[in-house]
């Protein structure tokens, strides 16, 4: 019989079961989903990173890495893998021909393996897979060609200037849509593509990525401490395949050096050879030509001296002719006086003397004719010689030419040899580096954005479970008052208290377990499913989530909902059970009536209509239902008030972060102490794109507060003129630099620590320390910082404090768009930070803008828990309203019946009714307020993300949406429950209950 009036109990009041079964599949939805939400995340992520082989270690150095160095990394303790890698920047343009900066990767076989979306893996070195969150299907076979802006060492990276895509990839590397920045272009990296290892030209690799002998979950304790505990080894790995490799660059460079000194001593033994031979052959050459001169001069002296005896001959010879001519012209004349024999003897005579000097002149015509063919001969050697020496000239000119420039080129071959020598003499040791995952952006955002999730998870659900039991305990108390008369028959029949209890505990307890049932399994769905959702915007890398069943969540969940349904059944029948069936079985005495505290004020009691007078009594005079009403309703508005004020919150603390406190506009590191030469050096650098730089110390530090230790940024300046970049304020209220012995800490060391103002704490470096008072607490949002001034870091760590950081504030130009901290536009602080990348002694910057976005990005994603949130509290809110208002009407049946009778019409039962139910909204709506900012302080305080800090913070707008929604909800409920009201019989509601 009970088992039959049980279900039909459930029938005749299945609102009333309905309600009790969502609310309870509500609060366990809600609990169980965002528990799991995170545990189904991390599941997703650490089946792709463990089925990709992210790598757990990546080295890196200053000098690269080569096969020998990938082999002993991969024999250090604890490693499971090593593989070398290639990763490059570069200015590359597309189909749009737009240029943008690109990460070009090598294809590695054993880590970080590529999960493929469309197309294939390229199989020659010129074609390559590229970025499928950046590009579509459609730019297979398009080209990603290398723009000709690049630098000629950029260029030289690359075998090829073009390469074809052959498909879509998603790299474990790139979990979220960063890509990174570069010192490249505009400074941000928009997308990535891979290439195969002969694609580059680099016979050396950039970093190695190394797996660990470790299977543990991803952000696990357990992970961390293997990497923690791998960190030395790691370290140690890396600095000697640093070494190792600095050894073989020496002893490749000494090896070439010797090659070239060779190709030198040869070509300078060849140099003086072929130097020696020349001048010997000039210097012989110019012999002869001498000795041709003196031959020369010396033949025109003979030739001369000849000549003038010759002409003296002849004259001589003429002037005996003229004797001889003279003495026949006598003889002639004295021939009378001769005898022919005398005559004939001295003509005989004279023609002798004549022939002979005839033939004495003919010998020395012929000699002068002899000397002036000389003379022509000389003449011509002369010529002859002239030519040569002129040839001789020529030749010396183009020898000393030659050899000069011979000796030039084989000086300069010395200074190049010697600078050479040098430089491999000053190789420097190189850097290296252990990076662990924490420096992968998209990896540290997962952890942070799951972290998130967890951290509502903590509060809301334990607030959805109290208001469940609320409404359990209300709902149970009034269906045990409604039925105290059935109670009483069941008893007086002779069924034991536990059999009469068992119905109400079956009834509150089967609604429970199966609310509880599907609750669990369908927030377990629902929740992860929607928020996994909204996170692939920012994360793609799986399409789906891992759904996660936490038996243990379901065996609590499933006793808590038990707890709530039937520990308030118990509750509510127990004081019945002490009372004999025939008391049960008589209606309870009416309460006496009381007079509400309204009624006393008459000048205001006397103004309201009656209407109104019989509402506020109802409110008022019936306290239980007055607070249950008012409990469960003021619930539901402070968890939407809560729900926008976690938006509220942290929406807006990267503005916060790099509007308010930080002003400049990026900071750049240095690899060695700024002294005030350099710093002058580096302001001369930038003077055409810097509107003003400030120089500081930036450390780790390990902050002590005698309790607990954190690792903090310690922030070390003189003070003057620090406020033009950094804010130090506390709300309104600005504060100055710490002075000697005094330090400024954030407020998330004073919220998470206890420190406070005028406490002492210790900053540890190594082994120095500084003890320091606490002058101030500033707000700070993002990194925990401590700033101390010089003499305070001098005194304590027995150094100055070396200035390796700068902080730079751009120029704005007139008519730009201004986002960044001093009004320059985002291009012109990234085109100034690229510029500062290529100074000397610079070893990167990091941009307040990028960080902005990295943290606005990060924070957006909370905004589908937000949703979730509200959307569940708006349906807990809507579930309480419809049961609370469905109570209200059945437990006054009888007297909604009796103004029916009194000829009510419909819309008057219902203002009759609902106004009560509005009065009560809007009281709950205003008690909800106050509760509502308590649970958004106590949400806060349970979301712990890793250097971030979140001041609570809740709009005006923020409260009027939550009380308004309250009211819309409770209109709906309204509108819902008009026809039961409508509905109700007047003849069945007015028998009598005896």
């Amino acid at each position: 019989m009970l088992k039959k009036s049980t279900l039909r109990e459930i029938r005749h009041s299945l609102g009333r079961y309905v309600a009790i079964l969502a609310i309870v599949a509500l609060g366990v939805g809600f609990f169980s989903g965002l528990k799991v939400t995170r545990e189904s995340m991390v599941s997703t992520a650490d089946e792709f990173l463990s089925t990709h082989k992210l790598y757990d270690y990546e080295l890196a150095s200053s000098l690269g890495y080569d096969k020998d160095s990938v082999a002993s990394v991969a024999k250090a303790d604890g490693v499971r893998t090593a593989e070398g890698s290639i990763s490059k920047d570069i200015i590359v343009t597309s189909n749009d021909k737009a240029e943008r900066v690109f990460k070009a990767l090598s294809i590695t076989k054993k880590t970080n393996l590529l999960k493929l979306s469309s197309g294939r893996m390229p199989k020659a070195d010129n074609e390559c897979v590229v970025d499928s969150r950046f590009f579509k299907k459609s730019v297979i076979g398009d080209y990603v060609t290398l723009s000709g802006s690049n630098t000629s060492d950029d260029k030289s990276a690359f075998k090829y200037k073009k390469y074809k895509i052959t498909g879509l990839v998603t790299s474990p590397l790139y979990l979220n849509y960063e890509r990174g920045t570069s010192n490249l272009g505009s400074g941000s990296i928009k997308a990535f593509f891979y290439i195969n290892k002969g694609g580059f030209d680099l016979d050396y690799y950039t970093e190695i990525y190394v797996l660990l002998d470790n299977d543990s979950v991803i952000y696990s304790d357990a992970y961390k401490d293997a990497i923690k505990n791998a960190k030395p080894a790691m370290k140690t790995a890396a600095a000697a395949a640093t070494a190792q490799r600095r050894s073989d660059i020496i002893d490749t460079a000494k090896s070439k050096l010797a090659k070239e000194k060779s190709k030198y001593n040869k070509s300078y033994d060849k140099y003086v050879s072929s130097k020696e031979s020349t001048y010997a052959k000039l210097s012989s050459a110019l012999t002869k030509i001498e000795n041709g001169k003196a031959q020369i001069r010396a033949n025109k002296a003979s030739l001369s001296r000849n000549y003038k005896t010759l002409t003296q001959s002849k004259s001589k010879i003429n002037a005996g002719l003229k004797t001889v001519s003279e003495k026949q012209a006598q003889l002639e004349a004295n021939r009378q006086y001769m005898t022919d024999a005398e005559y004939q003897a001295a003509k005989a005579q004279l023609n002798q003397q004549e022939s002979s000097l005839k033939a004495q002149l003919k010998k020395v015509e012929s000699g002068l004719t002899q000397v002036k063919n000389g003379e022509k001969k000389l003449a011509a050697s002369a010529a002859t010689l002239k030519a040569s020496r002129a040839e001789y000239n020529s030749g010396k000119a183009t020898a000393d030419s030659k050899f000069a420039k011979a000796k030039a080129q084989l000086d300069k071959g010395r200074k190049a040899l010697d600078k050479a020598e040098n430089k491999i003499e000053k190789i420097s040791k190189g850097k290296s580096y252990a990076l662990t995952r924490s420096i992968n952006i998209g990896y540290v955002s997962f952890e942070n954005d799951s972290q998130i999730v967890d951290g509502v998870a903590k509060v809301f659900p334990l607030f959805f479970f109290l208001v469940a039991a609320l409404v359990c305990m209300t709902t149970m108390t009034r269906m045990i008052d409604e039925e105290r008369t059935q109670i009483g028959v069941f008893k007086a029949l002779g069924y034991s208290n536990r059999s009469v209890l068992g119905k109400y505990m079956f009834y509150s307890g089967s609604a429970a377990i199966i609310g509880a049932v599907s609750g669990f399994f369908i927030g377990c769905y629902l929740f992860p499913e929607v928020i996994w959702k909204a996170y692939g915007m920012m994360y793609n890398f799986s399409g789906t989530i891992n759904y996660t069943v936490n038996w243990i969540l379901f065996a609590v969940s499933m006793l808590v909902a038990i707890l709530c349904s039937m520990g308030a059944t118990w509750l509510s029948c127990s004081s019945d059970f002490t009372v004999a069936p025939a008391q049960l079985i008589r209606p309870k005495s009416p309460k006496s009536g009381k007079r509400i505290l309204l009624e006393r004020i008459g000048f205001l009691w006397n103004r309201i209509g009656f209407l109104y007078k019989v509402s506020l009594r109802n409110i008022f005079c019936y306290k239980k239902r007055f607070f249950m009403m008012v409990l469960g309703i003021s619930g539901c508005t402070a968890l939407l008030i809560a729900g926008f004020g976690i938006n509220d919150t942290v929406k807006n603390i990267a503005v916060f972060q790099y509007s308010e406190i930080m002003k400049y506009d990026y900071s750049v590191t240095f690899d060695e102490n700024m002294t005030a030469a350099k710093q002058a050096d580096f302001k001369a650098y930038t003077k055409d794109d810097a509107n003003s730089i400030y120089f500081v110390n930036e450390s780790s530090v390990d902050l002590d507060t005698g309790s607990k230790t954190s690792a903090v940024s310690l922030i070390t300046s003189d003070g003057r003129g620090f406020g033009d970049f950094v804010d130090l304020h506390d709300g309104s209220t600005s504060i100055r630099y710490p002075s000697k012995g005094k330090a400024v800490v954030c407020r998330k060391l004073h919220k998470q620590y206890g420190v406070d103002v005028g406490d002492k704490v210790t900053l540890k470096q190594g082994n120095k320390n500084i003890t320091v008072t606490v002058s101030a607490i500033c707000e700070n949002f993002v990194n925990n910082y401590v700033y101390i001034n010089d003499e305070t870091y001098e005194e304590g760590f027995g150094r100055a404090p070396a200035q390796k950081t700068a902080y730079v504030s751009v120029a704005a130009p007139e008519n730009d768009s201004t986002v960044a901290g001093s009004g320059a536009s985002n291009s012109a602080v990234h085109a100034s930070a690229a510029h500062c990348d290529d100074y000397k002694y610079a070893g990167g910057t990091n941009i307040n803008q990028d960080m902005q976005n990295r943290v606005d990005n990060m924070m957006s994603s909370l905004n589908a828990v937000i949703i979730l949130v509200i959307l569940s509290a708006g349906a807990l809110a809507f579930i309480v309203l419809y049961n609370l208002t469905n109570i209200n009407i059945t437990e006054r049946i009888r007297e909604i019946a009796t103004i029916e009778v009194l000829g009510f019409y419909p819309r008057e039962i219902s203002s009759y009714v609902y106004r009560e139910n509005f009065f009560l909204t809007g009281i709950s709506a205003l008690v909800g307020i106050p509760l509502g900012k308590w649970l958004l302080d106590f949400v806060i305080s349970q979301i712990n993300v890793d250097l971030v800090y979140f001041d609570v913070r809740i709009t005006t707008l923020s409260y009027i949406y939550s009380v308004l929604l309250t009211f819309v909800f409770a209109i709906i409920v309204a509108a819902v429950m008009y026809k039961k009201l409508t509905n109700i019989s007047m003849t069945e509601s007015l028998k009598s209950i005896e």
